[in-house]
């Protein structure tokens, strides 16, 4: 990835960025569309070819401007130039930005980052195009209000993204565990979006509910669970703070065990009525 003042690295085996096009300093806290026409100019002078200035575009997460769109060798680029330091808002505006890139017509293209100060890892990990990164961008519009909508766009992005046909049986998952645990198996744990947590807890609570003897219903959230609580039966669970278990503990939380569990219970109850 491109970087400036802030240090130089490299994503896989590919070559870093700065080797590609040259170094380029960025002055901290400079202004920001000055410093865009400068970097601009830098690197049409370095032999790339400059297509848009603050190309703005849609997709269905949003519609976002990024400074610089170009290309070298062939393939398209986009530039993203911050100035200033990094904090929690322009940290999520970022990822936010790549979520919109890789669910738009550009999706193949590179995402590139020229900044004064230090990037965040997770802003590093979301610019780059691991399946761990493409899979939790694509979930960006979770949302534990809307829990079934929730459901729905991780059973769609997960299906789409591992290229199997996921349905909400339970016999479905082991195999999400097994997928997920190979995406974010990395040599460091890569971050994990709100998003990834909602959607997973929300598909592990309509496996649930659709699967018990009476149809599970969501309700809001209780003083102990992380987010909206889905009741079933004479049961009251917190899937999503069992999702957000599973992806820091793996196996230990497994979220197949507890709807195994669950829904045993739930027959065993049943069948003594």
């Amino acid at each position: 990835m491109l970087w400036g003042n802030g240090g130089e690295t490299s994503e896989g085996d590919a070559a870093p960025e700065g080797e590609r096009l040259g170094s380029i300093r960025v002055e901290r806290d400079a202004p920001r569309p000055a410093t865009i026409l400068r970097v601009a100019t830098e690197l049409e002078e370095r032999g790339a070819e400059v297509r848009e200035l603050f190309k703005e575009f849609r997709s269905p997460l949003g519609e976002v401007a990024l400074p610089i769109h170009l290309v070298r060798d062939g393939r398209d680029f986009f530039v993203e130039v911050e100035t200033g330091p990094w904090d929690p808002r322009t940290t999520e505006e970022a990822i936010n930005k790549a979520a919109v890139l890789r669910s738009s017509e550009h999706a193949a293209a590179g995402f590139e980052i020229l900044s004064a100060y230090p990037v965040p890892r997770e802003v590093e990990f979301f610019f780059g195009r691991s399946p761990a990164a493409l899979l939790q961008l694509a979930l960006s519009n979770a949302d534990q209000e809307r829990p079934e909508e929730s459901a729905a766009l991780f059973c769609e992005a997960a299906s789409r993204h591992w290229d199997v046909d996921l349905d909400y049986e339970p016999e479905y998952l082991p195999l999400v565990e097994e997928l997920l645990m190979a995406a974010l198996d990395e040599d460091e744990a890569p971050p994990i979006l709100d998003a990834l947590v909602v959607g997973l807890g929300c598909f592990v609570g309509e496996a649930i509910g659709r699967n018990a003897g009476s149809p599970g219903a969501w309700r809001s959230r209780e003083s102990w669970g992380e987010g909206p609580v889905i009741e079933v039966g004479w049961l009251v669970l917190d899937p999503i703070g069992k999702a957000r278990a599973f992806l820091l503990e793996g196996a230990e939380d497994s979220i197949a065990f507890f709807a195994e569990y669950v829904l045993e219970q739930l027959n065993e109850g049943s069948g003594d009525g």
